[in-house]
C-alpha cells in the first residue's frame, strides 16, 4: 500500500469509516449519511475523493467498493483495529510489557479493539482486587484464568464460586502453586473435589495474569520493568475479545499439567 493510499485512507476517519462500511455491501448515500451521522454536505466530498482514487464505485445512487477498494479494505481493517487498541490509553501500552503475550496472540491484539480500562482502586484498598472485576466474576457462568501473581484473596473466593456451581479452570505458575499449597492446601483440596473446579500448573514462564469468562476478559500486564501493575487492568466485553481470551487459555492449558489431587 503506497503512501498516497495510506494518506487517503488513514488521514480521514470519515473515509476510513466509509470504506469499512462498504465492506458490508453496496450502500445508498442515505445509508452512509445515517451510518456516519452526518449530512450529505459533509459526506459527498469524501466519497468523491474515494471515487477519484478508484477505491469506490457509484451506480446511480448506490456506492460500492471497487476491486482496488476491496483489496485495500482487507489491509485496512486489521490496522484500524490495532490503532483502536493502542489509541486507547496509549501511555498504558507503551509502559507495559506487551511482549510477554505469546506471539500468535500479540498478532491478534487487534481483537481487543473495544477494550476499556478498570478504574484505579481507592487508596484505602490499593492491593485488593478491583470491585468491577469481582462483580463481573460473580455474574459469570464459566471462568478460565491464569495467575502469575499470588493473591491470598482468591483461593477461598474461587472455592466459594465453585460451590455456587460456576465452572472454574485456573492455570497457575509453578511458583504460585507452591505458595498456595503451602498456605491454602485444605482449600485447594476442597476445590478439587468439585467437578467444576479444575487446576493446572504451567512450568513455563508466564508474566501476565488474566481471566476470561462468558461475560468479559480482564488482562493484567506487568510494567516494562517487570513490576506488577495492581492499579489498571484491560477490560473487554465483546465476543471477539472473549474468543481471544478463550484461545489464549487453551494455548496455556495444552502446555500445563492438570492437578487431580494434592
Amino acid at each position: 500500500m503506497d503512501s498516497t493510499v495510506l494518506e487517503l485512507v488513514f488521514l480521514s476517519k470519515k473515509r476510513t469509516d466509509i470504506l469499512l462500511f462498504l465492506k458490508e455491501g453496496p450502500k445508498t448515500i442515505a445509508e452512509i449519511n445515517e451510518f456516519l451521522n452526518l449530512s450529505s454536505v459533509a459526506v459527498l466530498p469524501q466519497l468523491k475523493k474515494l471515487r477519484d482514487n478508484s477505491l469506490i464505485l457509484k451506480k446511480k445512487n448506490v456506492y460500492s467498493l471497487s476491486p482496488l477498494g476491496i483489496a485495500t479494505v482487507g489491509r485496512t481493517q486489521p490496522m484500524v483495529e490495532l490503532l483502536n487498541v493502542f489509541g486507547t490509553q496509549y501511555d498504558y501500552w507503551t509502559s507495559h510489557a506487551i511482549e510477554c503475550i505469546p506471539v500468535p496472540f500479540l498478532k491478534r491484539i487487534g481483537d481487543l479493539s473495544n477494550c476499556t480500562f478498570s478504574k484505579p482502586p481507592d487508596k484505602t484498598c490499593l492491593f485488593e482486587p478491583h470491585k468491577e472485576f469481582i462483580e463481573n466474576l460473580k455474574k459469570s457462568n464459566k471462568i478460565g484464568g491464569i495467575a502469575s501473581i499470588f493473591n491470598p484473596f482468591f483461593p477461598s473466593f474461587f472455592l466459594g464460586l465453585s460451590k455456587m456451581g460456576i465452572d472454574i479452570s485456573i492455570i497457575v505458575t509453578s511458583q504460585v502453586y507452591e505458595r498456595i499449597i503451602g498456605e491454602f492446601k485444605d482449600i485447594v483440596r476442597e476445590f478439587l473435589k468439585f467437578e467444576n473446579g479444575i487446576l493446572y500448573v504451567c512450568s513455563q514462564k508466564i508474566e501476565f495474569s488474566y481471566v476470561v469468562t462468558d461475560r468479559f476478559l480482564s488482562l493484567s500486564l506487568p510494567f516494562s520493568d517487570g513490576t506488577y501493575d495492581h492499579q489498571r487492568d484491560v477490560l473487554c466485553f465483546d465476543s471477539t475479545a472473549i474468543r481471544w481470551g478463550e484461545d489464549l487459555f487453551a494455548y496455556y492449558r495444552n502446555i500445563s499439567d492438570k492437578i487431580t489431587e494434592i
